[in-house]
């Protein structure tokens, strides 16, 4: 006999949904991934329709967490990442919410100005967007969506179109139209984070200290000191029980807490708290939310008590829930962490990565490793196994746990959305089948829209 309790059901009645909306393209999802998505999409021609949950955009750039996001040049110096991701970046610049650093390709933003800049670019676009829109659900028929069903304030309906994007990060739409996905225990899922953001903070008395407490430091002081005012981002970490590098050159770390982050205007920092779960399971949300929270506000009072400078600090702001792992398709490819360190090359390239190895572990323990040069991103990542007219893109393409480490990084959630959005207004101009699709074609067509296939 089963020690498993089945969950109690009910029946609920059959009913016909409104069509809320019908297109060419759904991208359901509108954060790193999504957004670039719609984006290509419109801009290939497709009648497209954005479907996103809450009532912004750009996902996780507009954490806390997310003012440095890292993966757009490889350890040669080379930039891997262009087209629709680049351009946005280049704006956030000329709007003077970001500093780039074009010798190492890094970045440098001011989170919240992202959501402004994401409004913008969709609206010129001309992509339809339904904010506050939880799609769940799914209609197949013969392998083929025809439309996701929404949750919304005007109640349940229907948004048709010929193909789709699932850019929901937990493979959402994927998921409840068949495909085989892949999903670990929560202890082996990489941790999810609460990030607390902290103003107030007299940066030069946390340099000062710093300074004064190298032998406790993990992380070595930047040259650039500066005033409180503008300055690339950086941080200390307090030594844990294992700190530092391994003859590998993988950095290792015990203990989230205490991190002292300067971010990109000094005088703000973070404090974060970290839990695993399953983020699929209603649950498993509700605890990270509250325990990490907690853990974040002890960080928080550790440096208040402990490092001078952050004794006047304030919270001001508490950042979306950081998922950095949950649910992945299993597509016709399944990139795995030897294409990451080997420099893999595809014939089917639609994206290049270069992101390090990035590993958030039970028990607050961190590893990251560093990679030389970049690897390709092959569509058949992109494509789910079972269903004709979908795409993923984002930390939920095809991909092995060791291997995501690397690949949900923000810069290569964006190329795959710019990919599988282009990807999917050339199907779209077909039956909607992804499988028949001309790569070269596409190939030619991210070029002409300035994507990085090879550096």
């Amino acid at each position: 006999m089963s020690d498993v309790t089945q969950p109690r059901t009910v029946d609920v009645p059959v009913a016909s949904i409104p069509v809320l909306a019908e297109s060419d393209v759904v991208v359901v999802g509108g954060g790193t991934a999504g957004l670039p998505a719609a984006v290509a999409a419109a801009r290939a021609g497709a009648r497209t329709v954005l479907v996103e949950r809450h009532g912004y955009l750009a996902g996780a750039l507009n954490g806390t967490y997310g003012t440095g996001p890292d993966g757009f040049g490889d350890s040669e110096g080379r930039r891997v990442i262009g087209g629709i991701p680049w351009e946005f970046m280049e704006r956030m610049e000329q709007s003077g919410a970001a500093r780039i650093d074009r010798e190492r390709w890094k970045v440098q933003t001011f989170p919240e100005a992202a959501k402004s800049l994401a409004l913008d670019i969709i609206t010129e676009a001309g992509v339809e967007l339904l904010l506050h829109c939880w799609a769940g659900d799914v209609l197949v028929e013969d392998g083929f969506i025809k439309a996701v069903i929404a949750q919304t304030k005007s109640g349940r309906q229907a948004i048709l179109a010929k193909t789709f994007v699932d850019a929901t990060g937990d493979a959402d739409i994927a998921g409840a139209a068949g495909a085989p996905t892949e999903k670990l225990a929560a202890d082996d899922l990489w941790q999810t984070s609460v990030d607390l953001t902290i103003c107030n903070v007299d940066a030069l008395r946390v340099i000062e200290w710093a300074e004064q407490n190298k032998d406790r430091l993990s992380v070595s002081i930047p040259d650039d000191r500066g005033d409180e005012g503008v300055r690339d981002g950086f941080s200390f970490v307090v030594k844990g029980g294992v700190s530092g590098k391994d003859e590998a050159g993988t950095v290792h770390h015990l203990g989230v807490m205490p991190t002292m982050k300067l971010l990109i205007r000094r005088s703000i920092s973070r404090t974060q708290g970290s839990v695993e779960i399953d983020t699929t399971d209603v649950r498993g949300l509700t605890h990270a939310e509250v325990e990490a929270r907690r853990k974040a506000m002890r960080h928080f009072r550790y440096l208040q008590e402990n490092v001078a400078g952050f004794e006047n600090a304030f919270i001001v702001a508490e950042s979306p829930l950081g998922v950095r792992e949950s649910r992945r398709i299993v597509g016709e490819y399944v990139i795995t962490v030897d294409d990451v360190r080997g420099q893999a090359r595809f014939p089917d390239v639609v994206a290049l990565n270069c992101r390090g190895l990035d590993r958030h572990l039970k028990g607050d323990k961190f590893e990251y490793e560093f990679i030389e040069g970049h690897h390709d991103v092959p569509l058949r990542a992109l494509i789910p196994r079972r269903v004709e007219n979908l795409l993923a893109a984002g930390r939920c393409i095809s991909c092995t746990h060791e291997a995501h480490a690397s690949l949900r990084g923000a810069p290569t959630c964006m190329a795959t959305g710019h990919a599988a959005g282009t990807a999917s207004a050339l199907a779209a101009q077909g039956d909607g089948g992804i499988r028949g699709l001309d790569v070269a074609h596409l190939q030619r067509t991210l070029r002409e829209q300035k994507a990085i296939l090879s550096a």
